[in-house]
């Protein structure tokens, strides 16, 4: 501002060219108040434009966060899980029609998936076919492991003669792995689906099925071939209604769909629908509680295991009266959700009137919430 003051004073020749030494002093007091409020004006703008920035910034990380936040009302519905993951001469080709390498499709889906798989109590583990390597051992599910290991794989490598076993792999670590597995065990089997040497690989999936029961293979696939999908597809069809089979393009596209994929390998058990509430001594269903069975009937539609729902009610009333109550509000349920196309002959209902409260029956709030149902599903 000194620089600009003296600038305008001499090198602009302010006073040289007024003949009146009273003039020139008023001149300089006006350049100078003139330079203070610039100055400060300048400053007010800097002032706000690096709180916008801040502004900015911090929009910026909270959209980042609560793109990653966790998955709801989800509890564990395996005891472990392990990846499988293809590493033969084929994955290393580009894809006919994705444009990509068939690997790095498989690790860019696998290291989505691993951020959004909860961190509850199962076990997670890496193995690769072709050739098979142990690249994180079963432990508590480890994100950090997880990403680890599938970052140290290369994406490139020599393909000459490097064959695609696929039905050795599985029966390798079926036999080394798999039986030992916490039950339900599920493995994700991430390939494109070829197989040119050894064991036929649907052969060996339900060699390992027989073998353990609750073993739930789950396909990515990365196949380019129909008779590839093919061999996934009938690898699924081992467990109808539980195995999941997705495209490894679709989790690299789509956040909803790794989502979905997490949630229908990972999560089960009770889902709490407490903002799924009841007027006293009513059990009609709400339009706000129609909102949210709308979305759960979504997800029912796509499990074809048995539901049980359950009622509840608030302290208020007999226990006679609230144990019809509580009949009559999971009976609700179930007729709503079987009008909106989940089978009846699926849905088990039991009312448990007022003995089972999860929240404080002395408050208008605590026995709002206590109006409440819950549904249990498999």
């Amino acid at each position: 501002m000194i620089v600009n003051i003296f600038y305008r004073i001499f090198a602009k020749g302010t006073c040289f060219f007024s003949k009146s030494p009273l003039l020139c002093i008023q001149q300089v007091k006006l350049i100078i108040l003139m330079s203070v409020v610039h100055f400060t004006i300048l400053e007010e703008i800097m002032k706000r434009f690096t709180l916008m920035t801040l502004v900015a910034l911090l929009m910026m990380a909270f959209a980042a966060t609560a793109g990653a936040a966790p998955l709801e009302n989800c509890s564990a519905k395996i005891g472990s899980f392990d990846i499988l993951l293809d590493y033969s001469g084929s994955m290393m080709m580009k894809h006919k029609t994705d444009d990509m390498m068939k690997f790095a499709m498989a690790r860019k889906a696998l290291l989505r998936v691993n951020e959004r798989i909860p961190m509850l109590t199962y076990t997670g583990s890496l193995h690769t076919f072709a050739k098979n390597a142990e690249i994180v051992p079963p432990q508590p599910y480890n994100k950090d492991a997880i990403r680890q290991g599938i970052n140290s794989l290369k994406e490139t490598y020599e393909v000459f003669n490097r064959l695609t076993p696929m039905g050795d792999g599985i029966a390798h670590w079926s036999n080394t792995r798999y039986n030992a597995m916490a039950a339900p065990a599920a493995v994700i089997l991430v390939t494109d689906g070829e197989g040119n040497r050894g064991m036929d690989a649907l052969a060996a999936a339900q060699a390992a099925v027989a073998a353990k029961p609750d073993l739930v293979f789950h396909i990515i696939s990365v196949a380019d071939t129909a008779a590839g999908q093919k061999t996934l597809d009938s690898i699924a069809a081992l467990k109808p209604g539980k195995s999941v089979n997705t495209r490894a393009i679709e989790l690299i596209a789509s956040d909803a769909a790794v989502d979905k994929f997490v949630r229908d390998v990972f999560c089960g058990g009770k889902l709490v629908l407490r903002s799924v509430q009841f007027a006293l001594g009513s059990a009609e269903i709400t339009r706000q509680s129609a909102a949210i069975l709308d979305e759960v009937a979504s997800m029912l539609r796509q499990n074809n295991s048995m539901v049980q729902i359950d009622g509840h009610t608030c302290a208020i009333g007999s226990d006679q009266s609230n144990q019809v109550l509580s009949d009559r509000r999971a009976a609700s349920v179930k007729a709503y959700l079987a009008k909106k196309g989940v089978p009846a002959t699926s849905i088990n209902t039991r009312g448990y009137g007022e003995s089972m409260p999860k929240f404080d029956n002395s408050t208008d709030e605590g026995r709002r919430l206590n109006r409440r149902a819950e549904i249990d599903f498999r």
